[in-house]
């Protein structure tokens, strides 16, 4: 009975401590785009690709009707998952969106200058 009992719970502590890897979601804000079945987050410090999935098409729905044009970025606030880009085409890393905060039109860029040069 004591053997039995010894190997039940050695099962259970064995099943307990199993190595699964939880995925750390951050919170991001930036500039988002979707266009032509590819996306972009583009944060002011880095560009993330986005993962297309189920979330990707829902936080683009929320994005198309704040859109002026289908080349206008957004401002996004999300929870997302960011990682190394297993595609070796793209970005080197990717977000992939696990949860939608806010969507708001970009800031309009106001007294901008360019200045030409030649030297």
């Amino acid at each position: 009975m004591k053997t039995r009992l010894f190997v039940l719970i050695s099962v259970l502590s064995l099943a307990a401590c199993s190595t699964q890897t939880k995925e750390k979601s951050e919170a991001i804000a930036g500039e988002f785009l979707f266009y032509s079945g590819a996306a972009v987050l583009n944060t002011g410090s880095e560009i993330y690709g986005v993962t297309i999935d189920d979330m990707l098409h829902k936080l683009h729905s929320q994005a198309v009707s704040i859109q002026k044009d289908s080349f206008d970025m957004v401002q996004v606030y999300i929870k997302g998952v960011i990682s190394d880009n297993p595609n070796p085409e793209g970005w080197a890393r990717v977000v992939r969106v696990v949860e939608i905060d806010s969507v708001a039109p970009s800031a309009p860029i106001e007294n901008q200058m360019i200045q030409i040069r030649s030297e």
